[in-house]
């Protein structure tokens, strides 16, 4: 959901007034902003701690003077991960100044820095490598990636014609830096071999051992979008083209030292970039319906692999039209009906994110860098993206809210592999460097059903159920799905995942509050060699705080994972990480 977030974030500081808004990220954190107020200071400091020893820290300084906002957005996280070689540390500076030219031209300037450094940080259904579930992928112990963008810029323009009449203008770079070491690197190998005693070649598909890795990547990104946005009351047109391109200089460096000395070295420069022109129409037909319809059009030149070891110099193209409709529906003043189709391209890196074209139709996201999890396959670059919802929410008089909501997303996509070959038979050493390509068809089909009820003015109770179930199917190419160890290559699994939240809440005047919240979750696997027996767990969180200096600071403390329950999911469904130990944790708030 990284691209609907950022990119919504960005339309609204664009389009916002000077005054009218804070420009910080952390906005939607905390609980009393002040909004619609001029000439004013502000700073929030919001710090986290788990006795487990993770720390997180949110800060920002943010205010308004004369015509001119600004908001300074500070973030450190430190992470001790749950197994060995899971730790992660980052930090990440923002600084956004916007200003009113005139009474119609405002600019917006933002400039950015982020560094990370950690090892495998990825979701593993054995997340802690237990000899109990043999042939099952476990985390690397190995792996260090070390990720720093200095500095990212964002330049905006808006120009407000007449009430209903914008446009929009953003540039942006972003440079990217990205290095990667591995003592013991997964790979893909194919293997020719001469039998000693019949003298038949046998050929087998395996992972070669003794190969340490060492990647680097620098990437300089540009951005620039023409956006123009035409609304009254029955109708609003929104306009626009974005154009991006990209050099990315890769080097891969692959050694192996076993008597035998190989080394296979990638260094290449490749060339991204992006065409894009949309338009999409809101009509108010009546007041209780609403139509939505749009088109874009995507020109996508990318090279095929320079993520996964053996690199390739290798370049493709896709281009895709991609229709959208949707439609918003109050048959009564409490009962609202939603329902959407989009398609849309996929990209490579961060040109699907860096975008003011709208990215939800009837309140369903419509963008995605990925949907396939990224801890089983990646980004797979130009991949192509069906996404459909329809969603029903309801107001009781009883100070009820009921929802319901179904989506089915659908990828389909090709991407190519580093692969090694050994081109001896009598010589059982990787020494060539190949790629081989992969098909991955991915759909996920989810309902969510939430129920919360408002008790007095104290209490709420609240209930959500999703069932989640994802099918992933890969298939090989170019390489033969009989040979030994191609199984890697071609699957056709799946997995189902119920999840049920409660949750109650207990707030009284004098600042104290309480909030007691239940998981459930339970999961079955199919289709995988070895098997992925399934899960059925409960996990409880109970937490309480208090707020004073006229509820501007807040301190909490809350025990999660009371019952101490370790978890095996498999990351095919999607779902947030819960903690896998009991743990204490610790948070304050500040706002002046």
């Amino acid at each position: 959901y990284e691209t609907p977030w950022f990119s919504e974030l960005l339309l609204a500081n664009l389009l916002s007034p000077v005054g009218a808004g804070n420009l910080s990220a952390t906005v939607s954190q905390q609980e009393y902003s002040r909004l619609l107020k001029s000439d004013s200071l502000g700073v929030f400091s919001s710090s986290d701690y788990l006795s487990s020893g993770d720390w997180t820290q949110n800060a920002s300084l943010f205010g308004t003077v004369d015509n001119t906002s600004f908001a300074f957005d500070a973030f450190y996280r430190n992470q001790n991960g749950t197994r060995p070689n899971n730790e992660q540390e980052q930090q990440s500076y923002s600084l956004k100044l916007k200003q009113q030219i005139t009474a119609k031209d405002s600019v917006m300037v933002q400039v950015g820095y982020f560094k990370s450094d950690g090892g495998d940080t990825a979701q593993y259904y054995n997340n802690s490598g237990s000899t109990n579930f043999p042939g099952v992928p476990t985390p690397s112990a190995t792996l260090q990636v070390t990720e720093k963008q200095e500095p990212n810029l964002l330049v905006g323009y808006h120009r407000e014609w007449a009430p209903g009449s914008h446009t929009l203008f953003l540039f942006s770079r972003i440079d990217d830096d990205l290095t990667i070491t591995d003592s013991d690197p997964s790979l893909l190998w194919l293997r020719t071999a001469v039998s000693f005693f019949t003298g038949a070649t046998n050929i087998s598909l395996r992972n070669p051992a003794f190969f340490t890795q060492d990647y680097q990547s620098k990437l300089t990104a540009y951005s620039t979008e023409l956006q123009q946005i035409w609304e009254n009351h029955q109708f609003t047109f929104i306009a626009g083209g974005r154009y991006q391109w990209a050099d990315a200089h890769t080097t891969d460096d692959l050694n192996r030292n076993l008597g035998l000395p190989v080394q296979v070295l990638g260094d290449y420069n490749n060339d991204l970039s992006r065409a894009s022109v949309y338009g999409y129409a809101h009509w108010q037909v009546a007041d209780p319906l609403r139509l939505i319809g749009g088109l874009s059009y995507d020109h996508l030149d990318y090279p095929v692999n320079i993520d996964t070891s053996p690199i390739t110099s290798a370049e493709d193209s896709k281009s895709l039209w991609s229709p959208k409709v949707g439609l918003l529906y109050s048959p009564l003043p409490k009962t609202h009906l939603r329902a959407a189709y989009a398609r849309s391209l996929g990209g490579v890196f961060f040109d699907n994110s860096v975008r003011l074209e709208p990215t939800q139709i009837a309140g369903f996201t419509s963008a995605y860098r990925s949907l396939i999890p990224e801890s089983i396959a990646g980004i797979v670059p130009g991949t192509e993206f069906d996404t459909y919802g329809v969603g029903l929410d309801h107001t009781f008089d009883t100070r009820t809210y009921l929802y319901a909501q179904g989506e089915l997303l659908k990828s389909d996509g090709t991407r190519t592999l580093g692969l090694l070959v050994n081109s001896d038979p009598l010589v059982p050493i990787a020494d060539t460097a190949s790629s081989t390509r992969q098909s991955l068809e991915f759909e996920e089909k989810s309902v969510s059903l939430g129920l919360n009820q408002l008790l007095g003015d104290e209490w709420a109770l609240g209930s959500r159920y999703k069932l989640t179930h994802a099918d992933l199917q890969t298939r090989s190419l170019d390489i033969a799905p009989t040979l030994t160890g191609a199984g890697v290559l071609n699957q056709d699994v799946s997995s189902l995942l119920h999840q049920v939240w409660l949750y109650a809440i207990y707030q009284h005047r004098c600042g104290f509050f309480s909030q007691f919240d239940a998981v459930w979750s339970k999961q079955s696997n199919d289709g995988y060699t070895p098997s992925l027996p399934g899960e059925d767990l409960w996990q409880f969180n109970l937490s309480a705080g208090y707020r004073f200096l006229q509820r501007r600071a807040e301190v909490r403390v809350g025990l999660l994972n009371i019952t101490d329950e370790d978890y095996h999911l498999n990351p095919l469904t999607v779902y947030r990480e819960m903690p896998r130990d009991r743990t204490l944790a610790v948070s304050f708030k500040l706002e002046f």
